[in-house]
């Protein structure tokens, strides 16, 4: 990752947010800030000798001098400090990213709705941020800026400066302040005590602590798998609609996972990741990190607990594990 020096007072960088979506999406920010514009006056000496009053300092949520960096800081009410880009719009972190690892973990339908803040040269500090900036190649083009090794990003449904609606979304997006840590809500853990960790656990605000992929999405176990057998019961259509968790290597536990993990190779090919002995899954309709669409699902999907237990109601029995010569499905859909 290129880094530069965090006080660095310099040119408008010419950047690009990436607003477009896949269907025409909307028109990348103009990145025109008003803030810091106005023409400077020069006061005159009183005739009377009386000292010239100067203006009062105002509170406002400008952003700090350098009006044309990078990124710049700015006061909102109930954040405080945060940082936001050249057109002072807010700047938000994703704890699916890993810091100071110089790569994005959002592409696709995550980037349109997250876009991210690019530059064409080296990015500039307004006076207010401490945060060391730097930038690195996101995958299929595009210099990406991050603070203190967090890639940054706004949020398309923030619809003007000030607007923060993207704090929060999912647990996993947070506002900034001036040394690139993240404002999470004080109740919120991060993903993982351990970045990289194949299997991590995350609290969902209904299901708890949940574990989850090294993506930051949930993980799912099938009733129709038998525990410890090291094989899946889910192939073709259902492996399309509930993807297996798979590795090249050895499994790593992120610090609060106590399942043990486990691998087998499945039918096709591909080696699977088993937590407790259940093999594990994600749901292709969980569209962001935070998502559990899939609890429940057919009465036999479900989440599990840090220790590979799986979440059911508490009036749902496991099912019994039934042959499944037709691929996967039992004869029913379940997913």
């Amino acid at each position: 990752m290129r880094q530069t020096r965090r006080a660095v007072l310099g040119a408008a960088a010419a950047m690009t947010t990436g607003l477009a979506g896949c269907t025409g999406g909307t028109d990348g920010d103009d990145g025109s800030g008003d803030a810091g514009d106005g023409a400077d006056t020069t006061p005159t000496a009183s005739p009377t000798g009386e000292p010239t009053p100067t203006a009062s300092p105002t509170e406002t949520a400008s952003p700090t001098p350098a009006a044309d960096a990078t990124v710049r800081v700015r006061t909102h009410p109930d954040l405080g400090e945060i940082l936001v880009g050249p057109d002072d719009r807010t700047l938000y972190m994703f704890d699916s990213d890993t810091e100071g690892e110089g790569a994005s973990t959002c592409h696709g339908g995550c980037a349109e709705a997250w876009p991210p803040l690019n530059a064409e040269d080296d990015p500039t500090a307004g006076g207010a941020v401490t945060a060391e900036l730097g930038t690195f190649e996101r995958e299929g083009g595009g210099t990406q800026v991050a603070a203190d090794g967090w890639p940054l990003y706004y949020f398309a449904s923030d619809e003007m400066p000030g607007d923060v609606s993207g704090q929060g979304v999912n647990d996993v997006w947070w506002v900034l302040g001036p040394d690139g840590t993240p404002k999470r809500a004080d109740s919120t853990p991060t993903a993982t005590s351990e970045p990289g960790a194949t299997v991590r656990v995350r609290t969902h605000p209904d299901l708890g602590e949940i574990l989850v992929g090294p993506d930051g999405n949930s993980l799912y176990m099938f009733d129709r798998d038998a525990r410890g057998s090291g094989s899946s019961a889910c192939r073709g259509d259902c492996a399309s609609a509930w993807p297996p968790l798979t590795v090249e290597g050895d499994p790593t536990a992120g610090g609060a996972v106590t399942a043990e993990l486990g691998t087998f190779e499945r039918e096709g090919g591909g080696t699977q990741v088993a937590a407790g002995g259940w093999p594990l899954y994600y749901f292709a309709d969980d569209g962001a990190p935070g998502a559990a669409n899939g609890q429940g699902a057919g009465d036999v999907w479900w989440v599990l607990g840090p220790g590979g237990g799986p979440k059911r109601p508490a009036s749902t029995p496991s099912s019994s594990p039934t042959p499944t010569p037709d691929g996967g499905n039992g004869g029913s859909d379940p997913y």
